[in-house]
């Protein structure tokens, strides 16, 4: 269904633009209405996981709102930010407790989209910025003193020798079949776990001898086409693995999820797991391999981009298979992370 059916023509002179100010009453009318529309249509195409999130940030505000007594627009004042983001510092989770400095970052954020998209409120770029230095400072103190880290951090990344214990680890049934495909995708796509729960049969295509194109169509940010090559190992290979879970489970109908839920008698359902089960079976799978650290549903990203970095693969090929842009602050913190350690980017290197 379209979104907006064109009115009649309207009369004006030859090569005349109509100018905004000279709309009649009944076009203004349906102007405003596909304002409103083509919001609703918009939000539909958004990422669940998205729009939790920013339905997440938006209560968070409300609660800070309630508890200070100012109204729900006053965010666009500096002095209100600010005060928003010491609270969540100091008080501010939903349980009571202080929020970790990236997810206050990531709430400033969400509230100044909720607040244009929905009540067409646009809060001041400076005072954003005013109110991201106050949260710096707030960091600064608190390292000062001492205090204990806030948040998980960085997850740990996943190397090549942790991966081949995970696999290894998985149980010798159709299960740990599924449990090793999802891995091995997760990885070789540099995948978020919404961005795995989101494959179907028929993401992947294969391409020859070479290997196989996945298409990740569900993503947070843009859609991306990733090559993935036979692997030399063939217990670490995503394409083998894949095509051997899609044959021992059946997986026939294109249009149906790639990684699928398991019935408790061990048979594959038509159901597919969720980002939080994607995330469960990376977790598990580092503790069956008993690694040295928990590892999390952002583990396998974050393995693939460092330790492509460390065999030496250029920023570009990394980001085509991240989904990373070039000039991307994040990958260059993965980057930095890696290239740090290199005797020519280390300054204490060779001197003693």
């Amino acid at each position: 269904m379209a979104l907006f059916d064109p009115p009649a023509p309207l009369a004006t002179s030859p090569g005349r633009v109509l100018l905004p100010e000279e709309y009649d009453p009944e076009l203004t009318a349906r102007l405003d209405a596909l304002d409103v529309v083509s919001d609703s249509y918009a939000e539909t195409l958004r990422p669940k996981n998205t729009r939790r999130g920013y339905a997440s940030d938006w209560k968070t505000w409300e609660t800070f709102a309630a508890v200070r007594g100012v109204p729900l627009t006053s965010a666009v004042r500096l002095g209100v930010l600010r005060a928003y983001v010491d609270w969540m510092w100091r008080e501010g989770a939903e349980d009571g407790g202080p929020l970790a400095s990236t997810t206050i970052d990531r709430k400033l954020a969400g509230l100044a989209v909720t607040l244009r998209k929905v009540h067409k409120v646009v809060i001041n770029p400076d005072h954003t910025k005013a109110a991201r230095e106050l949260l710096k400072d707030l960091e600064r103190q608190a390292a000062e003193d001492k205090q204990p880290a806030r948040g998980r951090g960085k997850a740990p990344a996943v190397t090549v020798p942790m991966l081949r214990a995970m696999v290894e680890a998985c149980p010798d049934d159709l299960t740990g079949l599924r449990d090793r495909a999802a891995l091995l995708l997760a990885f070789g796509i540099a995948g978020r776990r919404h961005e795995v729960a989101g494959l179907t049969v028929r993401s992947m295509e294969l391409h020859g001898g070479l290997g196989m194109y996945v298409n990740v169509r569900v993503s947070k940010t843009d859609p991306r086409r990733v090559r993935i090559r036979y692997a030399d190992d063939e217990r670490l290979c995503p394409v083998r693995t894949w095509l051997e879970w899609k044959e021992a489970a059946r997986l026939e109908d294109p249009d149906t999820p790639a990684v699928r839920r398991m019935h408790r008698t061990g048979s594959v359902t038509r159901a597919g797991l969720s980002s939080q089960s994607v995330g469960n079976i990376i977790t598990d799978a580092g503790e069956r391999a008993d690694l040295p650290v928990r590892l999390t549903g952002h583990s396998m990203r974050a393995g693939l981009i460092t330790e492509a970095r460390r065999h030496g693969k250029d920023r570009k090929v990394i980001g085509s298979t991240s989904g990373h842009v070039d000039g991307s602050p994040v990958l260059d913190g993965y980057i930095r992370d890696v290239d740090g350690w290199e005797p020519e980017n280390n300054a204490l290197a060779g001197l003693l």
